[in-house]
């Protein structure tokens, strides 16, 4: 078949699971990518490994696309119910993409038993989105076929044929296995499968069977030049006889088995010390190979996984746990969080007193929100390390202040971390050194700025110079220094005097190569703008935005960006460029397929449907939106909105459920909750007026009215910040202006009186 389909000039890609390594990133696609690119080749670490992620599975399936471009392609996904989490990703991430192209098929094949929650997701979700063409469920085989499969096989009878298809109960390799076995009178049938591996080993010589064993335990193909570095007297003819076992084959790959159970069986098969040794020549002879290439990424962490993998089984724990440490590292590079924890915890169920990978593990359970994991192995960690010892507390502490600041945006446990680190510091002279001092400063002036006192922090940044000795901080020092002066600033209500240090925080980040955190900059700067009313200034500063994420690759940050635009221009009254934004927000949310951008991409169209007078898909926008939980606006407000702009279109009944819906809504800060009250007054006294009942809307609006006029003038600070805190991103489609909404309810108000003089 293959070799049809090079003929007919289909090229053939071909991925396996790679359970035996254990949870290695992109195992699944490693074969079919590396024809195209490594898919982590220019991974580098970042301060969001979300973001990293995003573009390392664009990359992925760009490279995927190009192949498309080239010519028909099919893609075999094998036993992709053993895949790793990374590779499901990418399954999910690429699916949708490669689905749309005509010249590619994409084949998975998988057991449904046992069951696997995040494969099943991920199916359902490619099929919710019609990229499954067609689904093949194949049963067992029955006995006639089987008989027949048997009967292949030179000598056998019928009677022993009829046999062979009752034992092999519709399984195919059984029977083959099965009847190879029966022709030479060297297996009981009873035995199964297991029983016809053993009796294919037993007539091997002592060095073919000592190859397969090899193959068993790598659990996968070896290449030759693998065996020829694992101790047999001469692996090319042992292969050669091993091959002729019919129990392994010999492809690109290597030489491996014909299938999995195959290797399964013969595996079990193997007694307990011949097990460890294999194991551990398989660790020395791949660990002394692994020293002489360097390879790609994602080509070391399979190699690091491996090794620890086959020191644990060879009774090595110490040198295993190194290994896997090491395999977490690599993971993630390309930011592949759940694999690095998983490595990290077979690494510390080998050596639980290691206190490092336990801060390891803390910061990669932070980064994944698994907040109360984090905590744990934290505080395991803390324990581990002696009072007296604070050189390592130091570090520790640090790295939690920096973690917690981040994507996760937790400032109150920054701010704690960074002055327990400063508290070290001051108890033990001979830990502290300028660098982390000016650091940790930094940190908690960013805590401070953001979520504590914001005259603080000027006093703060004075320490961080005298620290430095007044010399040019680096370019990320510089930057923190910078976007903690223009937290504090904005908080102060001093909105135009913070442009100029986020514009310097933005422009140090990018000297050091570091684009999110210039996006960071910027886009607080568009916030700022937009609360002082300078649309114009608001709108280039998200401009800037633009020309870093998207050359950078930074999808999630893309259509924040996208999100931004469209909220300033509806504000300066330039629908059809505010309409090209939210389109192109929505293509790269959908390019993603992460629910919460799509989610995001429905309410700037609600917004932007209000803005040019079109209730009615406003409505049914602003609904779907908050129909996905993860939804990154401020739910109450939205809320109030639908609420408002059904009550608008005369449906008050079902502005009143949203209404009662606003309330159950959680409130925190960034919902800018002093103006809730007076946003539900505005949408009580539109029902009330779609009802007719004159009294109590005027009563309702002129409350509404009343709690306006007392916000016009005044800026809160702390929800601006409290909103980037909330939703993870800058505020500007969630702010509030009090002067247009009290203008809105006077005309509603206005409105009404006409009404009564009629």
């Amino acid at each position: 078949m293959r070799r049809r389909l090079d003929a007919s000039g289909v090229r053939t890609l071909t991925g396996y699971a790679d359970a035996p390594a254990g949870g290695v990133p992109y195992a699944l696609w490693a074969d079919v990518l590396a024809d195209l690119a490594d898919p982590a080749a220019d991974g580098e670490h970042r301060v969001d490994p979300d973001a990293e992620r995003l573009r390392q599975l664009e990359r992925c399936t760009q490279l995927l696309l190009r192949a498309t471009r080239e010519g028909p392609l099919l893609l075999v996904l094998e036993d992709v119910h053993r895949a790793d989490p990374s590779s499901l990703d990418l399954l999910a991430y690429a699916g949708r993409r490669l689905a749309g192209q005509s010249s590619c098929l994409v084949v998975l094949t998988r057991r449904r038993l046992p069951g696997h929650r995040r494969l099943d997701a991920v199916l359902a979700a490619l099929r919710a989105s019609g990229s499954i063409g067609g689904e093949v469920e194949l049963a067992p085989l029955p006995d006639r076929v089987l008989r027949q499969l048997a009967l292949s096989q030179p000598g056998l009878t019928e009677a022993q044929a009829a046999r062979i298809a009752r034992i092999a109960d519709g399984n195919p390799l059984l029977t083959v296995e099965a009847a190879r076995a029966a022709a030479l009178r060297d297996a009981d049938l009873a035995a199964g499968l297991r029983g016809a591996v053993h009796a294919a080993l037993g007539r091997l010589s002592p060095e073919a069977r000592q190859a397969v064993t090899f193959v068993a335990a790598a659990g996968r193909a070896l290449s030759m030049p693998e065996l020829r570095s694992l101790p047999l007297a001469d692996a090319d003819a042992a292969a050669t006889e091993a091959l002729s076992s019919g129990l392994l084959q010999a492809d690109a790959s290597g030489v491996g088995f014909r299938h999995a159970l195959l290797r399964d069986a013969c595996y079990a098969d193997l007694p307990g010390p011949p097990r460890a040794a294999a194991h551990a020549a398989l660790a020395t002879a791949l660990a002394a190979r692994s020293e002489t290439s360097a390879g790609p990424r994602s080509g070391r962490t399979r190699t690091a996984a491996e090794l620890g993998r086959h020191l644990r089984l060879a009774g090595e724990p110490t040198a295993a746990a190194a290994r896997y440490a090491e395999a977490a590292r690599a993971a993630r590079a390309v930011c592949a969080l759940r694999e690095a924890a998983g490595f990290l915890r077979e690494s510390l169920a080998l050596v639980p007193d290691a206190p490092d990978l336990l801060v390891e593990l803390a910061e990669v359970e932070a980064w994944q929100g698994r907040l109360p994991e984090s905590d744990q192995a934290f505080e395991r960690a803390l324990e581990l390390i002696a009072p007296e010892n604070s050189a390592p507390q130091v570090r520790a502490w640090l790295r939690r202040g920096y973690w917690m600041r981040g994507g996760l945006c937790h400032p109150r446990e920054s701010q704690r971390s960074f002055t327990l680190v400063l508290d070290l510091l001051d108890r033990a002279p001979e830990a502290a050194d300028a660098d982390t001092r000016a650091q940790a400063l930094a940190g908690l002036a960013w805590a401070q700025a953001v979520a504590g006192d914001p005259a603080e922090v000027e006093r703060i940044l004075r320490e961080v110079s005298e620290v430095t000795g007044h010399r040019t901080p680096s370019d990320l020092l510089a930057h923190d220094i910078a976007l903690a002066r223009g937290h504090a600033l904005i908080r102060a209500g001093q909105l135009s005097e913070s442009y100029g240090p986020l514009i310097a925080g933005a422009a140090a980040a990018g000297r050091a190569g570091r684009p999110e955190l210039g996006y960071s900059s910027l886009m607080n700067a568009a916030s700022a703008a937009a609360c002082a009313g300078d649309w114009e200034r608001a709108l280039d500063f998200t401009d800037r935005c633009l020309a870093l994420v998207v050359p950078n690759g930074l999808l999630r940050d893309t259509v924040y960006t996208h999100s931004a635009r469209v909220a300033v221009l509806c504000r300066l009254g330039r629908p059809v460029e505010a309409r090209a934004a939210c389109a192109a927000g929505e293509e790269v949310a959908a390019r993603t397929g992460l629910p919460d951008l799509i989610a995001l991409g429905h309410h700037d169209r609600g917004q932007l449907a209000l803005a040019v007078g079109d209730p009615a898909t406003a409505a049914t926008e602003l609904a779907e939106a908050l129909a996905r939980q993860e939804v990154p606006v401020s739910r109450p407000r939205t809320r109030l909105l639908l609420a408002e702009t059904l009550a608008r279109a005369g449906r008050w009944e079902h502005a009143r459920a949203q209404l009662r819906e606003a309330a159950l809504e959680p409130v925190s800060a960034g919902d800018f909750p002093a103006t809730l009250v007076a946003r539900m007054s505005h949408v009580q006294g539109l029902i009330a007026l779609a009802e007719g009942d004159r009294r109590t809307a005027a009563a309702r609006l002129e409350e509404s009215a009343a709690a306006w006029r007392r916000s016009v003038g005044h800026f809160d600070g702390d929800a601006v910040s409290g909103s980037l805190i909330d939703l993870g991103r800058p505020p500007i489609s969630a702010l509030v202006e009090p002067a247009r909404e009290l203008s809105a309810v006077l005309a509603d108000l206005a409105t009404l009186d006409d009404r009564r003089k009629r």
